[in-house]
């Protein structure tokens, strides 16, 4: 499969906005795979029962440190 132009100004712009920098070969290699990426991610999203879901992960500026070995 090969990039389309759409694709690669995408990912030409992901990577402008990240500070990044990378060859043209390397560019085409990310844009080929861009599409079924953002399919992916896509459908992380279309799942409706976990639209509100709580994340599992979560920093806590006032966690305790509990010793576990006594």
């Amino acid at each position: 499969m090969t990039a389309s132009a759409d694709h690669t100004a995408i990912v030409g712009q992901l990577l402008a906005a990240a500070g990044l920098t990378v060859p043209e070969d390397e560019l085409a290699l990310l844009a080929t795979g861009y599409g079924f990426q953002r399919a992916g991610v896509d459908a992380l999203y279309a799942v409706p029962e976990a639209r509100y879901a709580d994340p599992a992960l979560r920093f806590r500026a006032d966690a305790r440190i509990v010793d576990w070995s006594e």
